[in-house]
């Protein structure tokens, strides 16, 4: 058996293991030999690092693209490329999943803020655009590609989409975690490890959001939409708070995310269930 035999038996893992490398190695090399002092938080703020965050932005968006590109050349050839260029452009589907991926997140978000500010009003939504909408459309394509295009459709022909939304969102946050502890260990300190406990529970939830709207529409489009959501409406509406603050508002986020989740694997448990979900995926027949 030759290497692209192996490769082609075992896509999924390579490809995870690709996706890792290639961006954990930019965070690396963008870092440069002193890398590591930067994990003192401190530094990241206090040192004009720009060029390396955005080198680091860049090797993340880079490992699922490249990843899911080139295993699927080896994997499906040319014909697995047309598969997945028809998917990220395919656009024609019901106004109501526009507005699931658009809207549900934000609107969640925006809610749970709300509710908190009743509590104070230091958790009233915030507002500003900035960079959110481009950093969550960027982020969003580019990721998406990846988990979406080829990590998604091989676990759910191994397991049920429920199940493998849970891998994959476990799987891409830890994907994060570098980037993510540089730009956020001197941020929330001492809280950092319990934020990320709850960005692993947030981005599951995200997950299985977004797996049933790619189930419905087959479209990585909308999945990049939904991502878009996700990122960008944090951007845009987070509040201007630290620590614990920050901690409150991120853990009603997570619960009312959880709660919306949990109502979609209900309403839609013959889909999420279903282990042989793939087979009829592909033959571009819905489970509803």
């Amino acid at each position: 058996m030759n290497i692209k035999s192996v490769i082609r038996l075992n896509s999924l893992v390579f490809y995870f293991i690709l996706a890792y490398f290639i961006s954990w190695g930019g965070i690396f090399l963008s870092l440069g030999p002193g890398g590591f002092q930067l994990f003192s938080g401190e530094k990241v703020l206090s040192q004009g690092l720009s060029t390396q965050l955005v080198l680091i932005w860049v090797s993340m968006l880079a490992g699922p693209t490249i990843a899911c590109l080139l295993l699927t050349s080896l994997s499906d050839g040319k014909e697995g490329i047309k598969k997945l260029l028809l998917s990220i452009i395919h656009w024609q589907v019901h106004i109501k999943w526009y507005a699931a991926a658009l809207f549900l997140i934000p609107t969640v978000l925006v809610t749970s803020l709300y509710a908190l500010s009743f509590i104070s009003p230091k958790f009233s939504p915030n507002f500003s655009l900035g960079l959110g909408i481009a950093i969550g459309l960027i982020g969003g394509f580019f990721e998406e590609v990846g988990w979406t295009g080829f990590a998604l459709p091989r676990l759910q022909s191994k397991f049920t989409p429920l199940v493998a939304a849970v891998i994959l969102g476990f799987i891409h946050t830890i994907w994060h975690f570098i980037a993510d502890f540089l730009g956020g260990i001197a941020f929330y300190k001492e809280n950092y490890f319990l934020h990320f406990l709850l960005w692993i529970i947030a981005l599951i939830a995200f997950r299985i959001i977004a797996v049933w709207i790619y189930n419905q529409t087959l479209s990585i489009f909308l999945a990049t939409l939904t991502h878009a959501g996700f990122t960008g409406s944090q951007l845009i509406f987070g509040p201007i708070v630290t620590g614990v603050e920050t901690i409150t508002w991120y853990s009603v986020f997570t619960v009312a995310l959880c709660a919306i989740a949990a109502t979609i694997i209900f309403k839609y448990k013959k889909m999420f269930l279903n282990k042989s979900i793939s087979h009829d995926l592909i033959n571009g027949s819905l489970a509803t």
